[in-house]
């Protein structure tokens, strides 16, 4: 993504809440990552393990299902964005897709934040859909609340009163959202075509993810993670949160120049007789 269309995103999520990021990946990309996408999807349905709700399946732990969905978390356009949005250290809550099918229930009309306390002076999440199927009215494309985000707070029960916009994109698009927007997926009017993305799901480092990485992964993923991903999925220590048995050796000062006991003797002596 180049400068000037990463400043117009920008500028776009600041004055409305979000911003459609066009052309992103090529098509024949879009194809191979829709069709795993719905091979992982059938799998689900046939092993009974799918997640279905109110006709919206949604297919979790994307990091152990394939590099493609790691590629997509860890793209330097969307990565950009974020971490200009949030922070350098930023990590990836989750990484879902979501296959709206037809006949679906609207989604409610709520905010990806909503679980901090308002009210939001700022956006501490950031969701990135890629965009597998056209976003449309009839495909149930999301449901945004233009400016809501400046607001600070959630839906609340005036929301006839506000005007609202179906969010139009083609398949390789990135729709990216605040955090505090208030949006839903809408229904799903055709007959016989479900509306495929992906979430990629960021938020601030110090904040809990959705997913808990260090439980779902596999250990064949696990072992290959590099460092850029191991610190995007919250692995290394920030500003002191995520330790391991304490803080690292190295944060105790310059070697050499420790000041007092410096063994366990000195430390904490045996009492006198």
């Amino acid at each position: 993504m180049d400068d000037e269309k990463a400043a117009t995103t920008l500028r776009d999520i600041a004055k409305w809440g979000y911003a459609v990021l066009e052309n992103v990946i090529d098509e024949a990309e879009v194809a191979t990552i829709r069709a795993d996408v719905c091979r992982i999807a059938a799998h689900e349905a046939d092993a009974g393990t799918a997640w279905v709700s109110n006709g919206n399946q949604r297919v979790f732990a994307l990091v152990n299902k394939g590099q493609r969905f790691i590629d997509l978390a860890m793209h330097s356009g969307v990565m950009n964005v974020v971490e200009e949005l949030l922070t350098v250290n930023v990590l990836l809550s989750s990484i879902t897709a979501h296959v709206v099918l037809p006949g679906n229930v609207a989604q409610a009309i709520h905010t990806d934040q909503a679980y901090i306390w308002e009210p939001w002076p700022q956006s501490l999440v950031i969701n990135a859909l890629w965009v597998l199927d056209e976003f449309n009215e009839q495909t149930g494309g999301t449901v945004i609340y233009p400016g809501t985000h400046t607001l600070g707070v959630g839906p609340s029960a005036n929301l006839a009163e506000r005007e609202s916009t179906i969010v139009n994109a083609a398949p390789g698009s990135v729709v990216m959202l605040d955090g505090r927007v208030w949006h839903g997926s809408g229904k799903n009017r055709t007959e016989d075509t479900s509306r495929i993305s992906i979430l990629a799901y960021y938020c601030a480092p110090f904040l809990r993810q959705q997913e808990n990485h260090f439980r779902s992964i596999a250990p064949e993923v696990r072992r290959n993670l590099t460092p850029r991903l191991r610190t995007l999925l919250g692995y290394d220590i920030w500003n002191g949160l995520g330790v391991v048995g304490g803080l690292p050796v190295e944060w105790m000062g310059r070697v050499g120049e420790r000041s007092g006991p410096t063994n366990a003797d000195q430390i904490f002596p045996e009492p006198e007789a």
